[in-house]
């Protein structure tokens, strides 16, 4: 008995595996057909184009989460994206995986070097309430009022 519930579970976990790395038709067709159209005679770029956003198709699959960020923030990211870039699955895996690296980063953020706290807060916050849902641009422009306030209290 326990040899049969090992091969069933094997079976099992292959049966799932194959089912999330597969690729719906319609899906393939379309990645197939824009790059089709967009290098007409450039196989080896419609090739290497195709099989990324293959790829990428398979990865956000599989992708239901990210360690350090919320499900809520996630979920959101994923479906701003999505419904940005609907045939774009590199674009929507890049982005996604960008705003989540920002978004750790911002968590981790309480204080930089040579700005005082008060400044710092209020940088912060400013930028947060700004861009809500943009933390890959409220880590840039953050970044960007520390170093000018550097620069301008040398």
């Amino acid at each position: 008995m326990t040899r049969l519930n090992v091969i069933l579970g094997i079976t099992l976990l292959a049966a799932i595996s194959s089912v999330a790395q597969t690729v719906p038709s319609s899906v393939e067709q379309r990645i197939r057909q824009i790059y089709t159209e967009k290098y007409p005679d450039n196989y080896s770029m419609q090739k290497a184009l195709i099989q990324d956003q293959i790829d990428s198709f398979k990865y956000l699959q599989q992708w239901t989460s990210e360690q350090g960020v919320p499900s809520d923030v996630f979920n959101s990211l994923r479906k701003t994206y999505a419904d940005k870039y609907p045939d774009n699955y590199s674009m929507q895996k890049a982005l996604v995986k960008d705003q989540c690296d920002s978004y750790r980063y911002l968590q981790s953020l309480t204080s930089a070097p040579g700005i005082p706290q008060n400044v710092f807060s209020n940088i912060k916050t400013k930028y947060q309430q700004k861009y809500p849902d943009n933390y890959s641009m409220q880590k840039a422009l953050i970044l960007d009022q520390f170093n000018s306030y550097r620069d301008l209290n040398k």
